[in-house]
C-alpha cells in the first residue's frame, strides 16, 4: 500500500514514551477503513482452522528497514487431532530462532507419538507429556552445544590453535560452520501449546518472557484467567534467587535486572555466551564472522562470566484438565505471545498495569469478542481473527480506540525500531 496519497502529520510518540526533545516525525494519517486494512496486511494476519481447534495469528514489525525485520516466529500444526502452537522470540539474529523452528516441532512430535506407542491404549499421563515437552526444548539447546563441542571439544584444545587456525575453521558464507557458532551467539525464547484430540488436556511449555492466559467461561457466563506462563526473566525474584544461589559469591551474576548485567531473560534457547566457559566467546564468538548483535559491551560482560552456564534451557511446564466446551459454543480459549505485545501497554498510565492485570485485562476483552462472535454463523464467524482484535487493543495501550494513533504506530517514518517485535496467537479450545 502506497502511503503517499494521504496527508503528513507529525508526532512525538509520547503514548510510546519518547521523552520531551525527541521528534517530531512525520506519518501519514490513513483513514479508516483502509488502515485497519493496513493493520492486518502488516501484521498477515489470518485464521488456521486445525481439526479440534481455530488459531487466529498475527505477527507485526512495522519498520520498513530490512535490517530492523522481526526476529518473532511462530508455528500451528496439527498432529493426528494433537494441536501444537508455539511462539519463539529470538534475539541477536535470526539464526537460533530458525534452527529451533525448524528443529523443535519435530522433535516433540517424534516423543509423543514414541510416547503413544509405549503407552497403547492406555491414556497418556499429563507427567509424561510435560516431561516430554522439557527433554526436548533441552535437547534443541543441547545440539547447539554439541555443534561448538564438536569443533572445539574443552578449553585445552582452544589453547593449542591459533586465532587465525579458529577463523579458518569457523567462517566463511558457505561454511557450515559458521552456522553452528553463530547458532549460539544468538538465542530465543519458547512458548509451546499441545492440546490433546479430546481437548481434554492442556499443556504450557515456557522458556523466556512470552506469556500465555487460559480463558475459561465459568458458570455464571463470565471469563476467568488462568496464567500458564512463568515469567524468566531478571524482574523475577523467584528467578533471581535461583542463579544467585547456583553462583554464591558473585554479586554481578545479576546486574541491573539482567543476567551478567547484559541480558534480560534467565531462560532461553543459544545464548552460550552465558552458558560456556569465556575463551569460547573470547576465542570463537569474538572471532566469528558476521559477529554479535547486542547492546551491551563485551568487555563489561566477560568479567562477570565465572562459573557458566547462567541461562537455563528447562522450561516451566503446567497442565490443566480442559473443562468440555458445549455443542456450538467454545467455552476456553488461549492466548500465546510475545513480550512485545505486553510492552505496548509500558507507557499508558500512571500506574502501569502489573503482567497479571494486562493478561487478565485480555480474557474479559476476547471473552466478550467471543460471546459477540458466537452469535455469528458460518464464514463470518470462521474469518473473524482474535488475535488481530488483541492487537488493536495493545497498539491502543488499552486505551479508547484511536484509528489516528494506529496510523502513527503504523506509518511514522523515524530513522530507528519505534516498537518490539509482536506476536500473537489465540486458539479457541
Amino acid at each position: 500500500m502506497s502511503y503517499m496519497s494521504y496527508p503528513q502529520r507529525s508526532t512525538c510518540l509520547e503514548f510510546l514514551g519518547f521523552p520531551p526533545g525527541y521528534g517530531p516525525w512525520t506519518y501519514r494519517a490513513i483513514p479508516e477503513p483502509l488502515i485497519s486494512s493496513e493493520l492486518a496486511r502488516l501484521a498477515s494476519a489470518h485464521v488456521i482452522k486445525g481439526k479440534t481447534t481455530t488459531t487466529g495469528c498475527i505477527s507485526l514489525q512495522p519498520s520498513p528497514d530490512p535490517d530492523d525485520r522481526s526476529q518473532d516466529r511462530f508455528v500451528v500444526l496439527d498432529w493426528d487431532g494433537w494441536s501444537f502452537s508455539a511462539v519463539f522470540d529470538g534475539h541477536g539474529g535470526e539464526e537460533t530462532v530458525d534452527y529451533v523452528v525448524q528443529e523443535l516441532p519435530s522433535l516433540i512430535h517424534a516423543a509423543l507419538t514414541k510416547a503413544l506407542a509405549d503407552a497403547c491404549t492406555t491414556p497418556l499421563a499429563p507427567s509424561t507429556v510435560s516431561a516430554l515437552l522439557q527433554s526436548s526444548i533441552q535437547a534443541v539447546d543441547q545440539a547447539l552445544t554439541d555443534g561448538v563441542k564438536h569443533l572445539f571439544p574443552d578449553e585445552a584444545t582452544l589453547n593449542a590453535l591459533t586465532d587465525e587456525q579458529i577463523k579458518s575453521t569457523i567462517n566463511g558464507p558457505t561454511n557450515p560452520n559458521n552456522l553452528a557458532i553463530l547458532r549460539c551467539m544468538r538465542g530465543t525464547t519458547a512458548l509451546v501449546s499441545l492440546v490433546d484430540p479430546q481437548k481434554e488436556n492442556l499443556w504450557v511449555a515456557s522458556l523466556g518472557d512470552c506469556q500465555a492466559v487460559l480463558g475459561t467461561k465459568n458458570s455464571n457466563g463470565t471469563w476467568d484467567a488462568t496464567v500458564l506462563s512463568v515469567n524468566h526473566s531478571g524482574m523475577n525474584p523467584t528467578e533471581v534467587a535461583r542463579i544467585r544461589k547456583e553462583h554464591p559469591n558473585e554479586p554481578e551474576c545479576v546486574k541491573f535486572d539482567r543476567v551478567l548485567g547484559a541480558i534480560a531473560v534467565t531462560r532461553a534457547i543459544g545464548d552460550h555466551i552465558f552458558k560456556l566457559p569465556v575463551s569460547y566467546t573470547r576465542r570463537v564468538f569474538m572471532n566469528c564472522v558476521p559477529g554479535f548483535s547486542i547492546s551491551s559491551k563485551l568487555e563489561h560482560l566477560l568479567p562477570r562470566n565465572n562459573s557458566p552456564p547462567y541461562l537455563s534451557a528447562l522450561a516451566d511446564v503446567k497442565h490443566v484438565a480442559l473443562q468440555p466446551s458445549t455443542a456450538n459454543t467454545s467455552e476456553s480459549f488461549l492466548i500465546l505471545c510475545s513480550d512485545g505485545l505486553v510492552d505496548l501497554y509500558e507507557h499508558t498510565n500512571a500506574r502501569r498495569a502489573t503482567l497479571e492485570e494486562i493478561l487478565t485485562q485480555w480474557v474479559h476483552i476476547l471473552g466478550e469478542y467471543m460471546d459477540r462472535r458466537g452469535a455469528k454463523v458460518g464464514d463470518e464467524a470462521d474469518k473473524d481473527n482474535s488475535a488481530l482484535a488483541l492487537l488493536r487493543h495493545a497498539l491502543m495501550g488499552g486505551e479508547v480506540d484511536n484509528p489516528d494513533r494506529l496510523a502513527q504506530m503504523l506509518t511514522v517514518e523515524i530513522p530507528c525500531r519505534w516498537m518490539d517485535d509482536t506476536t500473537a496467537l489465540v486458539q479457541t479450545l
